[in-house]
């Protein structure tokens, strides 16, 4: 995407309105790999759908990032008997 366009230069725009500060690196990817990584939780197909991601496993690899509360879980997480994985 041209990052003197119209749809950027209203990002920007937008961002400064909300008093937000730029990302990084980044202008769009940032924000789609926020609204994905918080729907992990959801059904991936259905979420790379809702996002216009091509398939699941471009949303899987490339947004969707892990979280802090994610690993824990993981971490945390008992075997079917009791014990610890």
């Amino acid at each position: 995407m041209d990052s003197k366009g119209p749809p950027c230069q209203w990002l920007l725009k937008a961002e400064k309105m909300a008093n937000l500060k730029k990302q990084d690196g980044t202008l769009w990817h940032g924000y789609r790999r926020g609204w994905a990584t918080a729907r992990k939780e959801l059904p991936a197909k259905d979420v790379a759908q809702a996002g216009g991601w091509k398939s699941p496993t471009v949303l899987e690899l490339c947004y969707q990032q892990a979280t802090d509360a994610g690993v824990l879980a993981v971490v945390m997480a008992e075997d079917e008997d009791g014990g610890s994985r």
